[in-house]
């Protein structure tokens, strides 16, 4: 969303809000945000705290909390002796700004959430909402919300405008800071493309809790460092400007690799607890249809992994998706305890690896995987190939991950390393088709892709599994 498309988003009537509030059973009366008054003595309560996890000194305290009474608007939390430059995606909250529709859409999504996240959230996820007092019926005052989240986990919330690049993303979390947006979605909308304060803190924030994921989302700030510091190495010895750009290609394509791993678990993860599938990812129980949607729709592939397990692992570097609507695969944790695995080294090490191997698409149903139930949208493996050379319809995820392959196939090197020998055999030792024609660099067929919920039925089902 645009900063004119939120600037024009429509305004209801008394009468409209009373129908939205009501279809989503909400008080209008409760939608009142505290005084700057009241949020100040709510704030100083909690900076005197300090039985807890990570302690703030006075000192410190003192300054965070003058600056929240002076009215200086909320960018980085500033209760560490780190910090993070935003740069050109900085942006602040100015809490008083909000207006009644943006604090009414938070309650009806809140209101939403809460009746979907007790059915499917996981335990430690439910923890962490109360401790953070996620929920009410206003948006969160950031001042407060950072100094809770910092007292108990050491993280904190930083500010951004939009989007904003992966590289500057996982530094922040290096840091242990979490990049949050300062919009509200319109009014009723469940799905969002752009993170917004609904994914953002109502999605996020409460994984925080859950020690493993944290790290996890840490060591993939770790993971970044590790991948630049090489692109930084390698670029003081670059002969050329030529060789320059394709040392920075790879570390880009590196860091894009490894964010899969965090978008298969941190943002769209599941778990199993008591013999029963939970949700743990942001991406899924900040929208309350995909929340139920991941858990039970029959359209979904589930797949269990072992994320400690180099084969698993690699899976997850090599699949790509879309963020355009509910996802087709989800992958399932037996437990947290296996995240423990995902250090940086071997995030980094995995995403080498998926840049020398063909990768899959979100629908892919692969042989030996270990499959808790097979999605109405599943293919095998092959299906995105023989419908390319054909010229039937498929979505944009198996359209751009046949193309690749065969890119990366038609070549000798690692296009992202040159010397580098490709890895053709991989773990999976799964059949390709015979595409002698494309793969000696003939013409791909020209045909529009078709959107990814158009009805899939295989073609090749059987025969790729024989």
């Amino acid at each position: 969303m645009s900063e004119s498309d939120r600037e024009t988003s429509r305004s209801f009537s008394p009468a409209e809000l009373q129908k939205i509030a009501d279809r989503h059973g909400i008080d209008m009366a409760e939608v009142a945000p505290r005084t700057p008054e009241e949020r100040l003595r709510v704030l100083r309560q909690i900076l005197s705290q300090q039985d807890v996890a990570f302690p703030i000194s006075p000192v410190r305290a003192e300054v965070y909390f003058q600056n929240a009474a002076g009215g200086v608007p909320f960018t980085v939390g500033a209760l560490s002796e780190t910090s993070v430059d935003l740069v050109e995606y900085a942006a602040e909250q100015h809490h008083d700004r909000y207006s009644f529709e943006e604090h009414l859409s938070w309650a009806c999504l809140l209101s939403d959430q809460q009746r979907t996240k007790h059915q499917f959230a996981c335990r430690e996820y439910l923890a962490g909402e109360e401790l953070f007092e996620i929920g009410g019926t206003v948006i969160p005052d950031y001042y407060i919300l950072n100094a809770r989240i910092y007292q108990q986990t050491g993280w904190q919330l930083a500010t951004v405008n939009r989007i904003i690049p992966a590289e500057l993303f996982f530094t922040c979390h290096s840091y242990r800071f979490f990049p949050v947006t300062t919009f509200m979605r319109p009014l009723e909308q469940d799905y969002l493309q752009e993170p917004d304060i609904g994914h953002d803190v109502a999605g996020h924030v409460a994984t925080f809790t859950i020690p493993t994921v944290a790290r996890l989302m840490q060591d993939h700030g770790k993971a970044r460092d590790l991948i630049y510091k090489e692109r930084d190495e390698r670029l003081s010895k670059a002969n050329n400007e030529q060789q320059a750009k394709g040392i920075c290609t790879r570390a880009d394509e590196l860091l894009a690799y490894a964010e899969r791993i965090y978008w298969f678990t941190v943002e769209f993860g599941l778990v199993m607890q008591d013999d029963e599938l939970r949700a743990f990812g942001a991406g899924i129980l900040s929208s309350p249809g995909e929340t139920a949607y991941s858990v039970h729709s029959p359209a979904a592939n589930r797949i269990l992994i072992d994320p400690s397990n180099e084969q698993n692992l690699v899976l997850l570097v090599c699949t790509d998706y879309l963020i355009s609507e509910y996802q087709k695969t989800y992958f399932i944790t037996q437990d947290f305890s296996l995240l423990e695995s995902l250090t940086p080294e071997r995030i980094v090490r995995a995403a080498e690896k998926a840049a020398r191997v063909p990768h899959f698409s979100w629908r892919d149903v692969i042989p030996g995987d270990t499959v808790l139930n097979l999605g109405q949208a599943a293919t095998t493996v092959n299906e995105k190939y023989y419908r390319l050379v054909a010229g039937q319809s498929m979505d944009d995820c198996m359209l751009r991950t046949a193309i690749r392959n065969m890119q990366v196939l038609s070549k000798e090197t690692d296009p992202l390393d040159d010397g580098t020998q490709l890895d053709l055999n991989t773990l999976w030792s799964v059949p390709m088709p015979e595409l002698p024609e494309l793969l000696k660099g003939a013409p791909m067929p020209k045909f529009k892709p078709q959107a990814s919920d158009v009805e899939l039925k295989p073609i090749s089902f059987v025969a790729d599994y024989k």
